[in-house]
C-alpha cells in the first residue's frame, strides 16, 4: 500500500488527534533552544495589610449630609454608605441637607457648602475622579461631577469595611462590632481612562457596572450616567452611507481592492458626495443625542478598501490607509466641532496593513479619537515582553499614533473567537497591558470578551472583574483582587483554581500552525510565538502540556469541587471546569483518550449535558459553514467543537 492510499483510510475522525499529537511531539521536539517565553504576572497569595494604628467610631451620632439640590449619583452614594452600614452592624444613620444646622459628627457627601469642602480640587477630579479626607471627626466624601462622588462612596468601604461587588449575584459585607476608620485620611485619585468597558458576561447589571468603574453609555442615568456614543458603537460605514444607494451611486463606495468592483464592504473616502452624506448622518445622530460624547466613524468589519485613483494615490503619499481615513475623518470633525464642540469623533487604527499604521503626513484633528485595535496581537505575555513581533509591531503602532493624537483608545481582546470554552491563558498579562495603555497616554479602553450567558463556561466573572478594577486602577494589586474573587466565588479550594490559571498562563505560547496535509506543503508547518485570540483548540500555542502535568491539573479541579463550602460555590466551581474538560475532549486526552472509544463517548455525553446544564449556547463566532451554537443533536464520536449547528 503506498502512503496515499494509507493516509486515505484512515477513519476521518482520527485526522484530527493525529495532527494534534504530531503537533505535540513537534513541538517538544524543535521547542529545544528555543527561549522560554517571557512569563506574565504568576499569581501568589498577597501579603496582610497592617491595621491603622489610630481610628474613631461612626456610630449612631454620626449623620449624612447631602447638598440641598444634591444630584441623582450624590444621593445613591448617602444611599449605598447608609444601606451598608446598617448592613455591617445595624448603625443607623440618617441623610439630611447641607442646609441644617451644622452638628459635630457629620459625612459630608458630594458637593456641598460645608466650609472643608473648599479645600477640593473639583478641577482636577473631572468627572470620575475620587476624594475622601477626615477632618477632625468629620469624614469628607466627594469626588468629580457625574460619578466621582458615588465612586468615591465604593472606594471609602471598599478600603475600610471590605466591601466587594464580585459578581451580579455577589456582594459581600463583612460584619463589625463597630465600624472604624483611620484618624488621618487624605485620599485622591483620578482614573488614567476616562472611557472603561467590557462586554463580558455580568455588565448588564447597573449596580454591578457602577460598583467596578464600567462607564459606557449603558450606565443608569441615576448613577451618574456614562460616556455616550451618538449612533453606533463601530463599525459604522453601512450605517453612515446607506448601503442601497450602491445602485443609483456605486461610485461613492468602495472600488474593492479584492476584485476592483464597487462594493458597499467599505466607502469610497476621496468622493466629495460620500463626505457629504456621512456629515448629514453624524448630525442626525449628535441631535437625537446631543449628549453624547462620542461619534463614531468606523470602517466596517472588513479589508476590502478602495483603491480607487483618488483613494490609492493619498494611501501611497501617507505610506498607510489610515490616509484616506484620517483625512476623511478630520473633515467630519471640523464641519461639527462649531455646533458639537465637546463631541470627539472616534474613528479605528483597525487590521494590521489597513488601517492600523499611522499614517506619515496627516495628524488627527483635536477633536478626534483614534481607536487603535491589538486583534493581531499575542495576549500569552504582556505586550511590551520582546517575546512576539506581532506585539513589537503593535507596540510600534502605539507610539506612532500617541506620538501625533490628542486622544487615544484601545480596542483590546480577551477570549478565543475560535473556541470560546478554550483555557485563555492571559490572566497574567492583563495588568501589564492596561499600564501599558496608560503609559502610551490611551484615554479609553474596550475590553472586548463574550456577552451573553450562552458564551460564559470559562473564567468570565473574573475576568470580567479583573478586567473592570484594572481599568479603573491599573497599577493596584493584582494578586489581592485575584485571591479576593477566588475564594468568594469558589470556596475553600481557591488556591487550586488559582494554580490552574498560573498552570494555563504558564504552558502556552509556543507551538506550530499544522495544516491536515503538511506533509505535501511544508511551507504550511510555521512556528508560532505567543496565543492569539483566534488560535484553535488544538493549537499548542493555546495549551502544551505532558501527560503529569494533565493529571496534576485534574487534580486541581478535583480539589476545588472537593471543598466548595457550599452548592452555589461548587457549581461555579464545574462551571469554569467546562474550559478544561472541553479542551481535553478536543484534543482527546485523559478520560476523552481514543484508546477507549465507549469511555470517549460516555464522557462527551457528560460534558454536552453540564454544557446544556450551564446553559452554554455558543461555542465560536459563526462562519460560511456553521452558526457557532451548540446544536440539539450533537455527534458524541466528534469532538465538542464540531458540536455546532451547520447552516
Amino acid at each position: 500500500m503506498d502512503f496515499m492510499s494509507f493516509f486515505n483510510s484512515i477513519n476521518p475522525r482520527y485526522i484530527m488527534p493525529f495532527f494534534t499529537m504530531l503537533s505535540l511531539v513537534l513541538t517538544s521536539v524543535f521547542s529545544v533552544g528555543v527561549p522560554d517565553e517571557p512569563a506574565g504576572h504568576i499569581f501568589t497569595a498577597p501579603v496582610p495589610e497592617s491595621a491603622a494604628t489610630e481610628v474613631f467610631e461612626i456610630t449612631d451620632e454620626y449623620v449624612i449630609v447631602v447638598p440641598d439640590n444634591a444630584s441623582d449619583a450624590e444621593l445613591a452614594a448617602a444611599n449605598l454608605l447608609k444601606d451598608t452600614f446598617t448592613a455591617i452592624n445595624g448603625t443607623e444613620l440618617a441623610i439630611v441637607s447641607d442646609k441644617e444646622t451644622v452638628t459635630d459628627k457629620e459625612i459630608s457627601v458630594g458637593k456641598n457648602d460645608r466650609a472643608y469642602d473648599d479645600t477640593v480640587d473639583y478641577t482636577a477630579l473631572g468627572d470620575e475622579g475620587v476624594c475622601i479626607k477626615t477632618a477632625g471627626d468629620d469624614i469628607v466624601i466627594t469626588g468629580g461631577n457625574k460619578r466621582g462622588t458615588l465612586y468615591s462612596a465604593y472606594t471609602f468601604l471598599e478600603e475600610y469595611f471590605g466591601y466587594r461587588r464580585f459578581t451580579t449575584d455577589l456582594t459581600v459585607i463583612p460584619e463589625a462590632d463597630k465600624l472604624l476608620v483611620p484618624c488621618n485620611i487624605d485620599y485622591s485619585y483620578a482614573p488614567p481612562f476616562m472611557f472603561r468597558q467590557t462586554d463580558w458576561y455580568g455588565t448588564t447589571s447597573k449596580e454591578y457596572k457602577v460598583a467596578n468603574r464600567l462607564n459606557d453609555g449603558t450606565m443608569a442615568a441615576e448613577y451618574g450616567g456614562g460616556v455616550e456614543y451618538a449612533g453606533p458603537f463601530c463599525h459604522t460605514f453601512s450605517s453612515l452611507v446607506p448601503s442601497s444607494l450602491i445602485e443609483t451611486k456605486p461610485e461613492i463606495f468602495a472600488l474593492g481592492v479584492k476584485n476592483g468592483e464597487r462594493t458597499t464592504d467599505q466607502l469610497c473616502l476621496t468622493n466629495p458626495e460620500t463626505l457629504e452624506i456621512a456629515k448629514a448622518t453624524v448630525r442626525e445622530w449628535l441631535s437625537e443625542n446631543p449628549d453624547a460624547a462620542f461619534v463614531s466613524v468606523t470602517q466596517n468589519d472588513n479589508d476590502n478598501y478602495c483603491v480607487c485613483e483618488g483613494c490609492a494615490k493619498i494611501d501611497a503619499e501617507e505610506g498607510s490607509h489610515s490616509g484616506t481615513m484620517i483625512r476623511f475623518v478630520n473633515a467630519i470633525a471640523d464641519d461639527i466641532r462649531e455646533d458639537y464642540p465637546d463631541v470627539l469623533v472616534d474613528t479605528f487604527a483597525y487590521m494590521d496593513g489597513y488601517t492600523r499604521q499611522a499614517p506619515k503626513l496627516t495628524v488627527p484633528r483635536d477633536n478626534v479619537v483614534i481607536r487603535l485595535c491589538s486583534i493581531e496581537c499575542k495576549f500569552s505575555a504582556p505586550m511590551d515582553s520582546g517575546y512576539s513581533e506581532d506585539n513589537e509591531r503593535f507596540i510600534q503602532d502605539l507610539e506612532d499614533w500617541s506620538a501625533i493624537s490628542d486622544h487615544l483608545f484601545v480596542w483590546d481582546y480577551t477570549t478565543d473567537y475560535s473556541s470560546f470554552l478554550n483555557p485563555f491563558g492571559n490572566f497574567g498579562a492583563i495588568q501589564r497591558n492596561l499600564q501599558i495603555f496608560a503609559e502610551h497616554d490611551v484615554i479609553g479602553v474596550f475590553e472586548e470578551g463574550v456577552s451573553g450567558r450562552g458564551a460564559d463556561g470559562e473564567f468570565a466573572a473574573l475576568r470580567c472583574y479583573m478586567l473592570s478594577r484594572l481599568m479603573w486602577d491599573p497599577y493596584q494589586d493584582a494578586d489581592k483582587l485575584m485571591y479576593e474573587f477566588c475564594e468568594a466565588y469558589y470556596g475553600a479550594g481557591y488556591q487550586s483554581i488559582i494554580d490552574f490559571i498560573n498552570g494555563i498562563d504558564e504552558n502556552n505560547g509556543f507551538g506550530f500552525n499544522i495544516i491536515q496535509y503538511w506533509l505535501f506543503f511544508p511551507e504550511h508547518l510555521n512556528k508560532e510565538y505567543g496565543m492569539g485570540c483566534f488560535d484553535k483548540y488544538y493549537s499548542t500555542t493555546v495549551l502544551n502540556i505532558d501527560d503529569e502535568t494533565l493529571k496534576e491539573f485534574d487534580g486541581y479541579w478535583e480539589n476545588a469541587i472537593a471543598e466548595a463550602e457550599t452548592e452555589w460555590q461548587k457549581e461555579n466551581v464545574k462551571r469554569s471546569q467546562l474550559c478544561w474538560r472541553y479542551w481535553k475532549a478536543n484534543v482527546k486526552r485523559g478520560e476523552f483518550c481514543p484508546l477507549n472509544e465507549i469511555r470517549r463517548i460516555e464522557e462527551n455525553k457528560k460534558l454536552y449535558n453540564d454544557m446544556v446544564h450551564f446553559e452554554i449556547s455558543t461555542l465560536m463566532i459563526g462562519n460560511p459553514r456553521h452558526t457557532g451554537k451548540l446544536t440539539e443533536n450533537p455527534d458524541f464520536y466528534a469532538v465538542p467543537a464540531e458540536w455546532v449547528k451547520t447552516k
